[in-house]
């Protein structure tokens, strides 16, 4: 089985996980809201628009990307038992959560046109706010809204790569020390977060150099207003990003081993 045909069994796999991850959304936005307003005797006050949310399927598709990147054995023992190696594996998945990502974002964006004519809010709020940070920075509208399209799709990616060295770091433990990890990272995390906030620091975050690194590579630079937001910087802060993270990844599923 060579790269192309392990791309494309991942890929159809990804689409059929898509799939049912689309169709949990629209019985979580239309039936299980229709069913409670019926048992609550309020059916007449219902319209069509209480089950078009915006950006409901922006979260979804970064939601789905959180669960099939963190899960780097998915299809790796099958893969390996057919005689691909785990370069080729990692190739072929990560060419595939990367063609997720694109197909994920281009229903969003479709659903939001669709719904625009019973959501106002639909086309505003779209793409998780990048068309509000970065459609004017060009003269030409068009240009704009596909470069903001691009950054979210990238950003999208960016998301997926993180979950994706998270889960091939976390594939070289045992089950025991997995849960322990996956329970035990956030409850520090947290306790860190509230401690910090305790601490009586002088001056909000955005003026240390952490904040200042963050607003770059949101693209924001002085005096710069919400709409005129230089894509060029996130882009470019993605794209490093990405790479380096995936490459992380590559690195540790080499040590992937089977049987588990």
């Amino acid at each position: 089985m060579k790269f192309k045909q392990a791309f494309q069994y991942q890929l159809k796999r990804g689409l059929s996980l898509l799939g049912w991850t689309y169709l949990c959304v629209l019985i979580a936005v239309t039936i299980v809201p229709l069913l409670i307003t019926t048992l609550m005797g309020r059916i007449s006050t219902i319209q069509v628009s209480d089950f078009l949310p915006s950006g409901i399927l922006e979260f979804a598709i970064l939601l789905f990307l959180i669960f099939y990147s963190v899960l780097p054995y998915d299809g790796f023992q099958f893969m390996i038992q057919n005689g691909v190696g785990r370069k080729t594996y990692f190739y072929a998945r990560t060419l595939t959560t990367c063609v997720l990502a694109l197909f994920g974002c281009i229903v969003s964006v479709i659903y939001n046109f669709a719904i625009s004519p019973f959501n106002s809010e639909a086309l505003s709020n779209d793409l998780f706010g990048m068309r509000e940070m970065y459609a004017h920075f060009f003269s030409n509208a068009l240009v704009g809204n596909m470069v903001s399209f691009i950054v979210w799709v990238l950003f999208t990616i960016c998301m997926a790569a993180s979950w994706t060295l998270a889960g091939s770091i976390l594939s070289l433990f045992d089950r025991r020390i997995q849960v322990a990890l996956v329970i035990g990272v956030p409850i520090v995390f947290f306790i860190a977060a509230t401690v910090v906030s305790g601490l009586n620091v002088d001056g909000p975050v955005r003026m240390t150099w952490i904040g200042n690194i963050v607003y770059w590579i949101a693209g924001e630079n002085k005096a710069t207003d919400l709409g005129t937001y230089n894509p060029f910087q996130p882009l470019f802060a993605g794209v490093v990003y990405a790479l380096v993270v995936f490459g992380g990844s590559y690195f540790f599923n080499l040590k992937l081993k089977t049987p588990r």
